[in-house]
C-alpha cells in the first residue's frame, strides 16, 4: 500500500516564508496575558455600538491587531507537550475565525440575539441575576434585545457571546441530543447534583483516558513515536488499526471534556455564590459535550455524528463564513438549512443596534442569524420534540448545492486542524527540513470525504422513506406503527454504517497526527504517572 494518503497538490514549499519567522521559544507569561488581554480586548470591543465608526475601528483595527496575535502564538510559541500544541494553535486558528466573524462579515448586533424567559423581559441593571422559572414546562424563551453600548448589560452579553463557544442559551445553539435536555442540565437542576454527576463524569474520563494513554505510549509506542522508522499504517493489522485509531480520538475526545467539565464546575459555582442564572453561570448551560451512544443507535447516521452527537464548538462559525459567506453569498447558492425557515426570528438590525425593544419588530428575518442547520442535508435532519423542524422537498439542484456547501464547511474545519499540524511541524522538524503545503495538510483528507458520505446517506434515506410512505401508509400515522423487527434493523444498518465508514476514512487523520509527532515521548518529554499503565504494564510513568 501507499504513504499516508495527502491532499493531490503542487509541491509548494512553505520554507522560504516559515524560515523568516522568528525562532520558538517555549510560551512564557508575556504571550499568556498577551492571549488572555486580546481575549478580554476582543470582549470589551464587542460592547461598543455597531454603528458607522465603530464598524471601521472594529473591522480596520482591532481585527487585524487580533489576528496577528493569535497568529504570532501559533508560528512564534510552543508548548511543553505536542499535543497541547496541536490543540492549542488549533484553538487559535478557531478565534481568528471568531474575529472573522464578529468583527468583519457577521457582526452579532445584527446575526446573534440570546433567547431568555417571557417572564424575564429585559432589564440591564439586573442581567446577570436572572432567576430560574418555577419549573422547565414553564419556559417560554424570546429573543432578548442587544443590550445599550458601554454598558455592563453590554459587557456581559459580549463576554456570554465570546465564550459561549457552543451558542447555549443564543440562537447560534448547536442541536442539542436529549441527553442535553434533562436532569441536571436543566433550568431547573440543582447545582450540587450537577457537580456531583461531572465530577463522576471526570473520574471516570479520566480511567478511560489513562488506559488509551498507555496504549499509545506502551503498547502501541512503536506508531505513536512521531520518529524516522516508526511503523507505517499500511503495516499495521486490522485490530492494531482499530485500537491505535480509538486511542487517537479517545484522546482528542477526552482533552475536550476534561476542560469543559473543569470550566463548567467552576462557573456553576462561582454562580452559585453570586446568585447568576445565565447560560454561562446556571447547569443548564453546560449540557454534555458529546452526545451519548443510545442517541446514536436511537437516530444512527452521520447525520446524527456530526450534527448532534459532536461538540460543535466551531459550529457557527464554520456555518456563516462556509455555508452561507463562501457558498451562498460568494458563490450565490441557494440559501437553505433550519435558518431558511427559522422558528424564532431575530428582532430588527435597527432595534438590536439601538438596544430598544418592540414586539412588532420580530418579523424582519436575518438568514445568517438564526440557529444552524441541524445538517450541511437538511433533508436528514432529526426531528425535534422542542424546536420542530419544517421539512422542505429537496429537488436535485437543492441537494447537489447542499454538498458543495457542506464540502466548503468541512474544508475550513481541515484546515483549521491543520493550523495545529503547522505548528507542530514547526516545532519538531528537523534542522534544514522543507515543510511543503501537502505536509501542513495532513488531517483535511479526513473532513472532506466526510460531505460525500453524507450526501450518499441522505438520498439512500430519502428513496427508504419515501419507498416506506408510499407501500405501507399506516406506518406513518402514528407512533409503534412500523414493526419492531424494521426499526431494530434500520438502527443497526445505520450504526455499523457509520463506525465502518469512520473507521475506513480515519487513516489520514490517525497516521497524520502520530507522524506529526502529537504524542511523542522522547527528547527528555515529562512523564506522568499511569493508573492503568503501572496496573497493566508495570510502568507508573509514562
Amino acid at each position: 500500500m501507499s504513504p499516508s494518503p495527502t491532499l493531490a497538490l503542487p509541491q509548494i514549499p512553505l520554507s522560504p516564508v516559515l524560515s523568516k519567522l522568528p525562532p520558538l521559544h517555549l510560551k512564557n507569561p508575556t504571550d499568556y496575558n498577551l492571549a488572555f488581554g486580546t481575549l478580554s480586548f476582543t470582549v470589551i470591543v464587542l460592547t461598543t455600538p455597531h454603528t458607522g465608526g465603530w464598524k471601521l475601528f472594529r473591522a480596520g483595527i482591532v481585527a487585524p491587531l487580533c489576528i496577528a496575535v493569535f497568529g504570532y502564538l501559533v508560528l512564534c510559541t510552543e508548548d511543553e507537550h505536542d499535543f497541547n500544541h496541536w490543540g492549542v494553535a488549533t484553538l487559535m486558528g478557531s478565534f481568528i475565525m471568531r474575529i472573522l466573524e464578529f468583527f468583519i462579515f457577521f457582526p452579532p448586533e445584527e446575526n446573534c440575539h440570546r433567547l431568555v424567559p417571557r417572564s424575564q423581559g429585559h432589564s440591564p441593571s439586573h442581567e446577570s441575576k436572572l432567576k430560574s422559572p418555577q419549573s422547565q414546562e414553564e419556559v417560554v424563551l424570546i429573543p432578548e434585545p442587544v443590550p445599550p453600548p458601554f454598558t455592563l448589560a453590554k459587557f456581559y452579553w459580549s463576554f456570554s457571546l465570546w465564550f459561549s463557544y457552543r451558542g447555549i442559551g443564543w440562537n447560534t445553539s448547536c442541536p442539542l441530543g436529549a441527553s442535553s435536555r434533562r436532569d441536571p442540565y436543566l433550568r431547573t437542576s440543582s447545582r450540587t447534583h450537577f457537580v456531583m454527576v461531572q465530577m463522576r463524569k471526570w473520574i471516570l474520563a479520566y480511567l478511560v483516558d489513562d488506559f488509551f494513554r498507555a496504549i499509545r505510549n506502551i503498547h502501541s509506542a512503536s506508531f505513536f513515536s512521531g520518529l524516522p522508522g516508526a511503523v507505517p499504517y499500511h503495516q499495521l493489522s486490522q485490530f492494531e488499526r482499530g485500537i491505535n485509531s480509538t486511542a487517537v480520538v479517545v484522546r482528542i475526545y477526552f482533552s475536550l471534556v476534561n476542560s469543559h467539565i473543569a470550566m463548567s464546575i467552576i462557573c456553576v459555582i462561582i454562580g452559585g455564590l453570586l446568585g447568576w442564572e445565565t447560560e454561562m453561570y446556571a447547569p443548564w448551560g453546560w449540557p454534555p459535550l458529546f452526545g451519548d451512544l443510545d442517541e446514536l443507535w436511537r437516530y444512527p447516521g452521520l447525520s446524527t455524528l456530526w450534527s448532534r452527537t459532536w461538540q460543535g464548538y466551531n459550529r457557527r462559525w464554520l456555518y456563516v463564513l462556509g455555508w452561507i459567506g463562501i457558498g451562498e453569498n460568494l458563490l450565490g447558492l441557494t440559501h437553505t438549512g433550519i435558518s431558511s425557515h427559522p422558528s424564532v426570528p431575530p428582532t430588527s438590525k435597527t432595534t438590536l443596534a439601538s438596544g430598544s425593544f418592540d414586539s412588532s419588530s420580530r418579523n424582519s428575518p436575518n438568514p445568517s442569524g438564526q440557529i444552524s442547520p441541524s445538517h450541511p442535508l437538511p433533508s436528514s435532519a432529526i426531528p425535534n420534540s422542542d424546536s420542530p423542524i419544517i421539512r422542505r422537498k429537496m429537488s436535485t439542484k437543492l441537494m447537489v448545492q447542499n454538498l458543495i456547501k457542506s464540502f466548503i464547511t468541512f474544508l475550513l474545519s481541515g484546515i483549521i486542524h491543520d493550523v495545529g499540524s503547522l505548528a507542530l511541524l514547526l516545532k519538531n522538524r528537523s534542522s534544514g527540513d522543507t515543510i511543503y503545503l501537502n505536509d501542513v495538510l495532513r488531517l483535511t483528507p479526513f473532513f472532506i470525504v466526510q460531505p460525500f458520505a453524507l450526501a450518499i446517506e441522505a438520498l439512500i434515506k430519502t428513496c427508504w422513506r419515501t419507498w416506506k410512505s408510499r407501500k405501507h401508509p399506516s406506518w406513518k400515522r402514528g407512533k409503534g406503527g412500523e414493526p419492531g423487527w424494521l426499526v431494530t434493523t434500520e438502527r443497526l444498518i445505520g450504526f455499523i454504517w457509520t463506525w465502518v465508514w469512520l473507521g475506513f476514512t480515519a487513516r489520514p487523520f490517525v497516521e497524520g497526527m502520530a507522524q506529526l509527532g502529537a504524542y511523542r515521548r522522547d527528547g527528555g518529554r515529562e512523564l506522568f504517572w499511569s493508573f492503568w499503565g503501572g496496573v497493566i504494564w508495570g510502568k507508573w510513568y509514562i
